[in-house]
């Protein structure tokens, strides 16, 4: 795995780690994010 990915994976397993908000809404968050900043799902 190349060093971005790696990185990238970290980040991912961080950010999508179980805590003050669960995993199906930080999905929720994300696609919404994505949404408002004009990307396509």
């Amino acid at each position: 795995m190349n060093n971005g990915l790696k990185t990238y994976q970290e980040f991912f397993n961080i950010a999508y780690a179980e805590g003050a908000i669960d995993v199906k809404t930080k999905h929720l968050i994300a696609l919404a994010a994505s949404l408002a900043a004009g990307c396509e799902p």
